[in-house]
């Protein structure tokens, strides 16, 4: 891995310090495949903790992580799917959302922490 994509690796251990944060699997050029375990989502969902994963491409911090997956399991509390830009996928051998939040404005780019960040409270939104 790159000492970018280390940093990002070691930015998600600190920013989910209740997670379980691994790399799956390098991708070969300099990248990693990342999972962040145990991601607290709150009442309105169940279960009320999945998964999400991305790649950390070898570009970073000058390359968008994207896309982001989540447990593919995940549902509003009431029983009703989730809707919005998401769409079913398997992702590292896992069944998966992938989530479409694509940073199409990235003026001196945006952290893989901060990126994580943004789809976890965008997920957060759809309760």
């Amino acid at each position: 891995m790159t000492p970018s994509v280390t940093a990002a690796f070691d930015g998600l251990k600190k920013a989910f310090p209740n997670a379980t944060v691994t790399v799956l699997a390098e991708d070969g050029n300099g990248g990693a495949f990342v999972l962040v375990e145990g991601v607290e989502l709150g009442p309105k969902f169940t279960p009320t903790k999945t998964w999400f994963g991305a790649q950390l491409p070898a570009s970073l911090p000058y390359a968008d992580v994207y896309p982001v997956f989540m447990g593919a399991e995940v549902k509003r509390a009431d029983g009703t799917a989730l809707t919005g830009p998401l769409s079913g996928v398997s992702w590292q051998n896992r069944q998966a959302l992938q989530l479409s939040r694509r940073n199409n404005r990235m003026v001196g780019g945006q952290s893989a922490t901060a990126k994580f960040v943004k789809v976890i409270e965008f997920v957060r939104s759809l309760a």
